[in-house]
């Protein structure tokens, strides 16, 4: 069970963190700067899963919310509904016809590394992310993009990468990359199918993260 959830918690952290700063880098500091949003926090999405083992993109859309007392909740309203709570050391997962799901991160620490440093994104805890994360950016006058690696073999076993790509003040795209080439990418502020390149290629879906975004 753990092993099907952790993309889900992936996604609620990767789409609401965008606080995070690197000391070493000060164009990454304000391009970071330049992101923060107060809490509450509430965003639509869809997420696409690239898989070997697909034969076309697997493609999920709902919101997510960074709650006020600090959750992190992630709300898929098409094509089922279920809803994935994030709360200190706790996780719920509630699936219409199915039984209500919990468990502790005790049984999952290369997850909680991970949560530890995404919830160090929403706080601006530069020390916390930096334990976790290598941070490297670049900006051109239409672009930006993030990129953390993680640091320890552990945590890079299941992930090579995350990489954000946005515009301005906002991040159009974020994108999990793993070890074995297959990867999720999640379109920020985004409510319609019709938004998205057609078909859902991810090299025109890369394309579009990088050029335009939801605009």
């Amino acid at each position: 069970m753990i092993s099907g959830i952790r993309g889900r918690l992936v996604t609620v952290l990767l789409t609401l963190a965008t606080t995070a700063t690197s000391g070493a880098d000060p164009g990454t500091d304000a391009l970071i700067d330049r992101l923060a949003r107060p809490e509450p926090e509430t965003t639509s999405f869809i997420e696409i899963r690239y898989s070997s083992l697909l034969t076309e993109p697997l493609v999920v859309a709902g919101e997510l919310e960074h709650r006020d007392d600090g959750a992190l909740v992630r709300r898929v309203q098409d094509p089922y509904r279920e809803t994935t709570t994030l709360l200190g050391e706790n996780v719920t997962v509630e699936r219409d016809g199915s039984r209500l799901r919990r468990f502790s991160l005790d049984r999952a620490p290369e997850l909680r590394g991970m949560l530890i440093s995404f919830g160090a994104m929403l706080k601006g805890d530069r020390a916390t992310l930096e334990q976790h994360f290598q941070i490297t950016s670049s900006e051109t006058k239409s672009a930006w993009r993030i990129d953390l690696v993680p640091r320890s073999d552990k945590l890079r076993a299941r992930l090579a990468r995350i990489r954000v790509d946005g515009r301005a003040d906002r991040a159009n795209c974020m994108t999990m990359e793993e070890p074995d080439g297959d990867a999720t990418v999640i379109a920020i502020g985004v409510s319609e199918r019709d938004t998205l390149p057609s078909p859902l290629e991810r090299e025109q879906l890369q394309s579009w993260c990088e050029q335009s975004g939801a605009l």
